[in-house]
């Protein structure tokens, strides 16, 4: 009992938190910049959401299949350059055939580094107990219970057997790569876009969906919707998208050590 008055404290605590900052993004205005995406970038969005809606389709089609079942170490890394390339060719588009200043369409000027370090370490505290009680949400509802995701049962995997060297890699992966590159694609381009032509609301809304989607994992879908809506709310009050990209490294990080020290302990006994 004592467990679950904790719980719900740390909860309206996060409301709280996001409540007031979502308020003052209401209040004074957002600060993410949408000035210089234009309609090139809106079809191009269109684009790569529907391919990213193909694939996700494609990847509930194989649930079933062992294949999707099971994920090599090996595949980790140069799936993560797959998307550090395709990260990279929108951003060199916006850069070059659009001649935008990239530090300027993403706020990377907008706050101090330290600054947006310490909003988002701020930020993802109170994100986390949200997040924990979408997730516990959604198990509740899945009556029939739930199947890891591959990757996080890969991880698991690698750390019970003491494999430094994946582990590693899905540190890399999954703390720096990942964090970056989706956090350009879905808040810096898909809502800065979005935003532009479908407001706030139904740019974020869209977003989260995508994003959330994306992960293409139904028992993680309550909590990455969630997450998603915090990173969203984060970069409008500050208008650095180094804020939630830090927010989403910490979260992944937080995750993953969590998985590591359980995978030892439940090694060890």
């Amino acid at each position: 009992m004592a467990a679950y008055i904790v719980g719900g404290l740390f909860v309206m605590i996060a409301l709280a938190i996001y409540g007031e900052q979502t308020r003052r993004v209401m209040v004074d205005g957002g600060k993410v910049r949408t000035d210089d995406l234009g309609l090139p970038e809106l079809l191009m969005s269109f684009v790569f959401a529907g391919f990213f809606g193909m694939l996700m389709i494609a990847a509930l089609n194989r649930s079933g299949s062992k294949e999707a079942a099971e994920i090599s170490i090996d595949a980790v890394l140069p799936n993560s350059v797959l998307f550090v390339v395709f990260t990279a060719g929108i951003l060199g588009f916006l850069r070059y055939a659009r001649h935008l200043r990239l530090a300027h369409v993403f706020g990377l000027d907008q706050q101090p580094p330290l600054v947006a370090i310490g909003w988002a370490f701020g930020l993802i505290l109170a994100a986390f107990p949200l997040a924990g009680l979408a997730n516990a949400i959604t198990l509740l509802l899945l009556k029939d219970g739930f199947t890891p995701q591959p990757l996080v049962k890969l991880f698991s995997d690698v750390a019970r057997g003491q494999d430094h060297l994946s582990v590693a890699k899905i540190f890399l992966s999954g703390v720096i790569i990942q964090p970056a590159c989706e956090e350009f694609l879905f808040r810096g381009f898909f809502y800065g876009v979005w935003k532009r032509y479908l407001g706030m609301r139904g740019a974020g809304f869209l977003t989260c969906l995508l994003f959330a989607a994306f992960h293409t994992s139904l028992p993680a879908f309550g909590g990455l919707f969630v997450l998603a809506i915090c990173l969203n709310i984060a970069y409008e009050r500050t208008g650095s998208l180094l804020v939630p990209i830090g927010m989403h490294a910490l979260f992944n990080f937080t995750s993953l050590a969590v998985l590591y020290f359980q995978a030892r302990f439940n090694a060890a006994i």
